[in-house]
C-alpha cells in the first residue's frame, strides 16, 4: 500500500506529540475552548535567505511553535520539551536550529493566558 502524503505541518505536529502530551495543534485548528497548556505549530514556505544578482537563493524552511498556558511553569515546561524535540535534531532531511525563543508574555485580552513563541529553521 502506498504511503499517504502528509504536510510538513502535520509531520511537525506529530513529532511534537511526545511523552503522552497530545494537545498540539496545527495553526488555525485550536479548539474553541482549549485545555491548557497547549501548543500550536505553523510552517512557512521555502524562502531564500540571501538572493544573488540573478534572483536565485538558498531556500530556508522555517516553522514556529507557540506555547499557551495559565501558569509560567506550564509554558516553560512545554517550551523545554519543544527545544528537546527539535533543536539540533534531524527533521525532513535537515537539522533543526532554534532561532528565537521569546520570554513569556501575558495576554490581558485572553484572561491572562501566558504564551511563548519559538522559531526554528531547517
Amino acid at each position: 500500500r502506498a504511503p499517504v502524503p502528509v504536510s510538513v505541518t502535520s509531520d511537525l505536529v506529530t513529532a511534537r506529540k511526545v511523552g503522552g502530551f497530545t494537545r498540539v495543534y496545527p495553526v488555525g485548528e485550536v479548539p474553541a475552548t482549549p485545555t491548557y497548556p497547549y501548543v500550536v505549530i505553523g510552517y512557512g514556505v521555502n524562502a531564500p535567505v540571501v538572493r544573488v544578482q540573478l534572483g536565485g537563493g538558498d531556500p530556508l524552511r522555517r516553522f514556529f511553535v507557540q506555547h499557551f498556558g495559565r501558569t509560567a511553569n506550564g509554558v516553560e515546561d512545554q517550551g523545554a520539551i519543544t527545544v528537546e524535540t527539535f533543536d539540533g535534531k534531524a527533521f525532513s532531511g535537515d537539522v533543526c536550529s532554534l532561532e528565537v525563543a521569546t520570554l513569556p508574555a501575558r495576554d490581558p485580552d485572553d484572561g491572562g493566558v501566558l504564551t511563548t513563541t519559538h522559531t526554528y529553521r531547517f
